[in-house]
C-alpha cells in the first residue's frame, strides 16, 4: 500500500479517515481487467467535487484502477 502524490485537499480527506477504514477501502477497488476486488497499489489522491479519488494499479494484473470515495456529503475537513 504505497502512497504516492497527494493534493493539498486530497491529504485533508484522505487523513480524516481512520487507518482500519483505510485499509479496507485499499483492499476493495474493482479491476476491470481482473473483474474482480483488488488491492490498489503504487496511488495517488485528487479531490473533485468534495469526494476523494484514488488513482493507481492494480496488485493483480497491474492495470491502471480507481477508488471514489465519497466524502463531498460531509466535511471532514473541520472547516
Amino acid at each position: 500500500m504505497n502512497e504516492g502524490q497527494f493534493s493539498a485537499r486530497a491529504a485533508i480527506l484522505w487523513g480524516a479517515i481512520p487507518l482500519n477504514a483505510r485499509e479496507r477501502i485499499l483492499k476493495n477497488v474493482w479491476c476491470t481487467k481482473c473483474r474482480g476486488t483488488v488491492e490498489i497499489l503504487a496511488f495517488t489522491g485528487e479531490e473533485k467535487d468534495g469526494d476523494l479519488i484514488l488513482t493507481g494499479s492494480c496488485s493483480q494484473c497491474g492495470n491502471k484502477v480507481a477508488r471514489v470515495i465519497e466524502t463531498s456529503e460531509h466535511d471532514l475537513s473541520g472547516n
